[in-house]
């Protein structure tokens, strides 16, 4: 995915920085009147991050999510962190409602036994919890907090995926194109961005990255899945699971979501579409035949 950012008033200060975390990069820019308090809501935004990841990655032995699984749950009177009770809570009503198309365990996700009140989680034998389909969502809703107060907006990118925090500064684009599978250098479709994060799923993934947990087998119905949300959550969960259940299953399910609102494009071997909801917000790089039409 390819952001456009173009700010001209050279009244608003801006403040940019790139870094490596959770096995990807991550750039944050921020607009705001006073450039020394953005550089340091921008130390708070890479600390906020890193402590994400301290907790919910699968590659730290010494993360939350490690102790969890090999505990096969909290044990001995312990309780999982708010953050990491957040992100199980969220993985779970997502796996719902999307039938397992989303599987915090990528096996089977109702041998999760989560009590919220208490702070406590086991796992049925043979399960383990991974969150690489929310985790990248959650930190951006998290690093977003950091900035609150400090800049008038902001831009976050976590490995792709876009969080953007307050009104368009003048004569800023936010465009997002979204990248052919086959070719990043061509585009497959554009979408205006108002606010929220957007997240896409894609066959440019490594091979087999992203599962079909119900067939334990790679997902392939759809080329590419974007999700345009409020949060960063669920735009990650979300493109992951519409990624899993194809176009068709996709672009049906979306608009009877109660509790998310979601709007999704998606591509595959019909062509490119998209939920009602997008209509005049999406292009198309080249004109087709006749006027495109969102998904019934």
């Amino acid at each position: 995915m390819i952001l456009a950012t173009a700010c001209g008033d050279p009244s608003v200060a801006v403040v940019s920085r790139a870094w490596p975390v959770m096995g990807t990069m991550m750039s944050a820019a921020a607009w705001g009147p006073d450039s020394a308090r953005l550089d340091r809501a921008l130390d708070a935004v890479r600390d906020s991050v890193a402590r994400i990841d301290s907790l919910l990655s699968t590659y730290r032995d010494d993360s939350e999510i490690s102790r969890i699984n090999r505990g096969r749950g909290t044990r001995d009177g312990g309780r999982m962190t708010p953050a990491f009770a957040a992100v199980l809570r969220e993985a779970l009503a997502v796996a719902a409602a999307s039938a397992g198309a989303f599987d915090p365990t990528k096996r089977n996700w109702r041998g999760v036994r989560f009590d919220s009140a208490r702070g406590t989680v086991r796992l049925a034998r043979g399960l383990e919890l991974d969150f690489g389909g929310i985790a990248k969502g959650y930190a951006l809703d998290r690093a977003a907090l950091a900035l609150a107060g400090v800049a008038d907006s902001a831009l976050l990118d976590l490995g792709g995926q876009f969080l953007w925090i307050g009104p368009t500064p003048q004569a800023t684009s936010r465009t997002v194109g979204i990248a052919d599978p086959d070719n990043s250098l061509r585009v497959l479709a554009a979408v205006e961005m108002r606010g929220g994060s957007v997240s896409t799923s894609s066959q440019a993934e490594p091979p087999g990255h992203i599962v079909d947990p119900r067939a334990r087998r790679p997902a392939n119905r759809a080329r590419s899945v974007t999700v345009l949300a409020s949060t960063g959550m669920t735009a990650d969960a979300w493109s992951t699971a519409f990624f899993v259940l194809g176009c068709d299953s996709a672009l049906a399910l979306a608009p009877r979501l109660e509790r998310w609102r979601v709007s999704v494009i998606c591509a595959d071997s019909a062509g490119v579409r998209w939920t009602p909801d997008l209509e005049k917000r999406v292009l198309l790089p080249t004109a087709p035949a006749g006027p495109p039409a969102p998904a019934p």
